[in-house]
């Protein structure tokens, strides 16, 4: 009689230890996925930054080979058919702003400008002068966050010398 009165007692329990690993099981799973796509938000990010710092150096590289560049940078340039810098910019990372500086200054996110410069350079065949410091900003904004957050930003400065 005793037994089966324990028995009684627990019927169900098999139920909710089930239930609950069911419950311990999905929240990992849940947990798993949400680290997936920071992830993939990261790997985006990685190689926007990776874009902005070859296409930077790839423009640094040609003012140290040629005194007159094509910078670009023009509202209205077509880059269907320019082969500017900014239009290179423009292709590989779409949302970005690019701007460059023949100063030694500091890119600001917030106000998309250098600070402690003159304005950036636009136009096509910026000439280079020798012994010119040179800094380069990439901005660029994220296609998945919300309009309020400040771009992102890549900056590279060099000191520009001809033979």
């Amino acid at each position: 009689m005793k037994m089966r009165s324990f028995r009684t007692k627990q019927s169900g329990s098999f139920i909710i230890e089930a239930l609950i690993s069911l419950v311990l099981f999905s929240v990992g799973i849940i947990s798993l996925m949400g680290l997936s796509i920071q992830a993939l938000n990261q790997t985006g990010q990685s190689k926007a930054r990776n874009d902005a710092s070859y296409v930077s150096g790839e423009l640094i590289a040609e003012m140290w080979v040629r005194s007159a560049v094509d910078i670009g940078g023009q509202t209205t340039e077509d880059c269907t058919t320019s082969t500017s810098w900014t239009c290179r910019v423009k292709s590989q990372i779409p949302t970005a702003t690019p701007k460059v500086y023949f100063s030694s200054c500091t890119c600001d996110a917030a106000t998309l400008a250098c600070s402690g410069a003159p304005a950036a350079q636009t136009g096509n065949s910026v000439t280079v002068v020798n012994q010119s410091p040179v800094t380069v900003c990439v901005f660029w904004t994220d296609r998945k966050e919300d309009t309020g957050s400040p771009p992102h930003m890549f900056q590279t400065s060099g000191m520009i010398t001809h033979n």
